[in-house]
């Protein structure tokens, strides 16, 4: 379990390349330095990757339910254990129960050894295990070293000669043991660290001059250039590398946590410039085709160590490198046939803990912007502890994003973070995906720092030029921001709308500050404003696998059509006319190439009153509030259908005010006539060309509201005969464009796509 002797002692440029051809079954030159998103594995593959390991893993249990140790008794069983936990095995399931027996029994005696025993109970069964966990922090607190590191564990007393144990040998042994034990050593504290944490989340109780003292340590140990070493000792720049750089700066962030809220903000503004220096250092030195500084000494102590840091800071990249990415792709090439990568148990553990607690969908991003944006990690490291499961059944992550990413690393999480104080700026060309993102369905949160002025004003300004057929509003106290899963008093928060939903946020009060301060174990209304956040970003649906690209909406190119094609109309009038812009085109492009109907493949927008209206056998209606038509738009209306036209109208997520303005409409222009559901039988739902929908699916709030609903419903007017009017009261358009809508009344996209292609080949082919 130690680092205080490499575990790979190769070294040099041949000894790497055979090492990583042998114990990763991938030789350096064949993962670059540089690689992307092409290479990284798919999702799937990580998950079969896990599941090779678990069995691994299994398959080495010893009969007494541990795992063989090569050192310090206990410490591989509990780390194995512990990985087996995180990749989802349950405690109760084989062959958990008796590994974690042999782990609880385990006597506190080294420091990696209680460390591990700790974290794997607090991952097994807090509750279960309460009084085995403070007992280990208990241990842990009176090991630490007065330095505030901690070495293998306590100092033993002096050696003295036993018959038992063989005499003036084992006296020696006991005196050189005593002399390892008592120095302290940055690996031993990061693992001593991440168990205190751990078993303080579990309900341990760890005195606050424990994480001073660890605090301080790894500060005083920085070395100038902003790395760590192993030992406790003077300064030397030269010594300083990957692995104990990666723990120092995950160490710090976790002492830091506990500390933020019993110190001033300055201390904590030190403390977090260190980590940047830690952080920095890394990206410098950023590698995972060896431990940096120390060829492939520790290696997988170092994979795991990125993991940590990644996780806990939020830290996307390092220069560049998507760690994730990378380090998946050596990951799942190098697994062997039997899913083991080395033939060391801690190593294989070590690589199954970076897949499994790596790969998380994201569901919040920050943004890094040209300012003072918010490096503390507190705030969403703290909500998504709290939201553990909560969204989509699913644990949930974050990261920070650069400004400069293209689209499809916005679209990588429902939600934006913008943050910080002071004005907001980014790069002229970076401006405009911010709103692209709010187009394809991500929700922007600007969340100024403590309620930062020059921030508020700043987005205020950004906003009424990205968005100017739009401005915030205060949200009502209905507003399913505040009632989405909790119910909650109003938060001052402000919005803009954007087609179907409020896709811009402010928090001028500020939400950082409440969720750094926050405890996730002991929620807060601003926790729990958070949890309504995140379902309405993603309407309570599961979040897109971690390693997906997204998908980035197009508009289809406008080819020349051939002669005579079809041209659909979409409707302009003084509502919101066109809430869902890329749900038709992609449709359109989909009857033409699938079906071989002569159309255009981008709607036109056109008045009811324009003279050119009769070159539209189709118009489309539609939106989500109330609308109103002039008695012009009436009259042409009614005789653009007499003359044979034809009207598709859908409620845009299923919203009740356009339904009645609808129904209303038609009153008023057919007096002597009605809407009527259209029957079972109609030939739309069992068309010649498209699909029979005989049954169809709805989204929850349908289901909510009608649980046996499980039909087309579609409303039809007929005219001598013909039918010159179909309307949908339940939304399609939010189906055909994929982008999720919290609480929308609509039909599953595949449902939704199949009875519009059946509407339109009616109505293009009767």
């Amino acid at each position: 379990m130690s680092q205080a002797n490499p575990h790979v002692p190769c070294r040099g440029p041949r000894a790497r390349a055979l090492f990583l051809s042998a114990a990763l079954g991938l030789a350096v030159s064949g993962f670059p330095a540089g690689a992307g998103a092409e290479e990284a594995p798919t999702g799937s593959q990580v998950r079969a990757a896990i599941l090779r390991a678990v069995d691994s893993l299994k398959q080495r249990q010893e009969p007494g339910g541990g795992w063989a140790d090569y050192s310090l008794e206990g410490g591989v069983t509990a780390l194995v254990a512990w990985s087996l936990l995180e990749a989802g095995v349950a405690p109760d399931a084989p062959p958990l129960p008796a590994a974690l027996e042999r782990v609880r029994r385990t006597a506190h005696r080294d420091t990696y050894v209680v460390a591990l025993k700790a974290l794997a109970l607090a991952s097994a069964d807090p509750k279960r295990h309460k009084a085995d966990l403070q007992s280990a922090a208990d241990w842990l607190v009176e090991a630490q070293h007065p330095t505030g590191a901690w070495g293998y564990g306590k100092p033993p007393g002096p050696a003295v000669p036993s018959a038992r144990s063989g005499g003036i040998e084992a006296a020696r042994a006991e005196a050189q043991r005593s002399r390892v034990y008592g120095r302290p050593d940055a690996s031993n504290s990061q693992f001593a660290v991440l168990a205190l944490a751990e078993a303080e989340r579990a309900g341990a109780t760890v005195p606050l001059e424990t994480w001073r003292r660890a605090d301080r340590y790894f500060r005083v140990t920085q070395l100038p250039g902003g790395g760590w070493g192993y030992v406790y000792h003077d300064p030397d720049p030269e010594e300083a590398y990957g692995s104990m750089t990666a723990a120092a700066v995950a160490s710090l962030c976790l002492a830091g946590d506990r500390l933020a809220r019993h110190e001033p903000a300055d201390a904590t503004a030190d403390r977090l410039a260190a980590v940047e220096r830690g952080l920095d250092w890394m990206a410098q030195h950023f590698s995972l085709l060896h431990n940096p500084n120390r060829d492939l000494a520790w290696y997988y102590f170092w994979l795991y160590g990125v993991e940590r840091v990644g996780v806990i800071s939020g830290r996307r990249t390092f220069a560049g490198h998507d760690w994730f990415r990378e380090g998946t792709a050596i990951l799942v090439a190098g697994q062997r046939a039997d899913g083991s990568w080395t033939d060391r148990l801690y190593h294989d553990a070590l690589c199954l803990l970076f897949l499994a607690k790596g790969y998380k969908p994201l569901l919040v991003q920050r943004l890094q912007w040209e300012g003072q944006w918010r490096r503390d990690p507190r705030d969403l490291d703290h909500l998504v502890r709290f939201l553990g499961t909560r969204v989509g059944g699913q644990a949930v992550a974050w990261q920070t994003l650069a400004s400069t990413a293209d689209l499809a690393e916005y679209l990588a999480a429902p939600i934006l973070h913008v943050t910080g104080r002071g004005p907001v700026r980014m790069l002229t060309a970076s401006l405009p995906r911010l709103r692209h993102y709010v187009e394809q369905g991500g929700l922007l949160l600007f969340d100024p720092e403590d309620g930062d002025e020059a921030l508020v004003e700043s987005v205020r300004g950004l906003v009424r030029t990205l968005f100017p057929e739009s401005e915030f509003q205060a949200l009502a106290a209905d507003h399913p921001l505040y009632r989405a899963v909790h119910r909650l008093a109003p938060a001052g928060l402000e919005g803009a709308n954007f087609g179907c939903r409020t896709a811009v946020l402010l928090a001028p009060r500020g939400l950082a500050t409440a969720w750094a301060a926050a405890d996730p174990q002991k929620p807060d209304d601003s926790l729990r404003l958070g949890e309504n956040l995140a379902a309405y970003a993603t309407g309570q649906t599961a979040l897109p696998d971690r390693l997906a690209t997204a998908t980035v909406l197009q508009m289809p190119t406008d080819l020349p059509p051939p002669r005579g094609a079809y041209r659909l109309g979409q409707v302009q009038h003084d509502g919101d006319w066109n809430p869902r812009p890329y749900a038709l085109p992609g449709l359109l492009k989909d009857l033409a190439s699938r079906f071989g109907v002569a159309v255009h493949s981008r709607p036109m927008p056109v008045r009811l009153t324009d003279p050119t209206l009769g070159q539209f056998p189709v118009l489309y209606l539609t939106g989500h509030y109330a609308f109103h038509l002039t008695d012009a738009e009436r009259e042409a209306l009614r005789a653009y259908l007499d003359r044979g036209g034809v009207l598709w109208a859908e409620a845009c997520c299923g919203r009740p005010a356009f339904d009645k303005a609808l129904r209303d409409l038609v009153a008023a222009v057919f007096p002597d006539a009605a809407l009527t559901e259209l029957p079972a039988d109609h030939p739309i739902y069992k068309s010649r060309l498209g699909a029979s929908l005989a049954a169809v699916a709805y989204t929850p709030a349908v289901r909510a509201e009608s649980p046996g609903l499980a039909r087309p419903v579609l409303y039809g007017l007929e005219r001598g005969g013909h039918l010159v009017l179909v309307y949908s009261p339940y939304g399609l358009a939010c189906g055909l464009d994929g982008l999720t809508t919290h609480g929308a009344r609509a039909l599953v996209p595949d449902d939704a796509r199949r009875l519009a292609i059946n509407i339109l080949l009616h109505v293009f082919t009767k």
